[in-house]
């Protein structure tokens, strides 16, 4: 096969300048390594320009790999741009083992403060799993005829964020299947966080109109000990 042969100099398309072309030796073969750069100003602009979209598709290529991370971590796709001034704090309070009991009206942003913790673990390398409460419900529901370990996933990640906790009145099977996944959760110390309209004594009330009051006591007792309790207030953000 014949070898492809190429000019010896081409010309700057931005000044004229000649430009050599360059060749490196491999065995007894010289292979074509393009040409001399042109350090004309025209040149220059195009290679920072080609930088500089090389940088940002690089760049965007790293935002998508974060944004599909932390969706499979469970964190909402409308929260992954939102942010929380206690996100921080809070974190941090959880990386260190705290548990964490958020509670407030509709809209007072519980849930957008709940993505941003989860968010800040997942960037320090500690990868959280977020899921609303009605999900974890419904699977159990499944299991009830399907069998099999629903809580497991739940029971074992390194750091849990329940959402909205109480929105939906859980049956009896149910609540005892939530009480073992607090339990579980609660003897491993793996630290925890849920959201809910409820203040602890009026989330035992909730979670006991359907099920076993015991059972719900129970429940908010392992949630409540040692938990940091946060209320947040306000106006419903969402009809502002």
């Amino acid at each position: 096969m014949a070898e492809t042969t190429f000019p010896s100099t081409t010309e700057c398309p931005h000044c004229g300048a000649r430009l050599n072309a360059r060749y490196a030796n491999l065995g007894t073969k010289r292979l074509f390594c393009g040409y001399e750069s042109c350090q004309c100003e025209g040149a220059e602009a195009e290679r920072a320009a080609e930088a500089a979209k090389e940088k940002a598709e690089a760049e965007r290529a790293v935002a998508e790999h974060r944004r599909r991370s932390l969706i499979r971590c469970g964190v909402p796709e409308r929260y992954l741009a939102l942010d929380h001034p206690m996100a921080d704090e809070l974190a941090l309070a959880m990386e260190g083992g705290q548990w964490l009991y958020l509670w407030g009206d509709v809209g007072t942003r519980k849930t957008t403060c709940a993505a941003a913790v989860a968010t800040r673990l997942h960037d320090r390398g500690k990868p959280p799993l977020m899921v609303p409460m009605y999900r974890v419900l419904d699977e159990i529901q499944r299991s009830f005829h399907d069998g099999g370990d629903p809580l497991k996933r739940y029971a074992e990640a390194g750091y849990l964020l329940i959402d909205d906790l109480g929105k939906r009145r859980p049956t009896g099977f149910v609540l005892d299947s939530l009480f073992q996944l607090i339990d579980r959760r609660y003897s491993a110390m793996r630290p925890t966080l849920v959201t809910t309209q409820y203040r602890p004594s009026d989330l035992v009330r909730r979670l006991a109109e359907q099920g076993d009051a015991d059972t719900a006591k129970a429940i908010v007792s392992r949630l409540r000990h040692g938990a940091r309790v946060v209320e947040f207030d306000g106006p419903d953000g969402r009809l502002a």
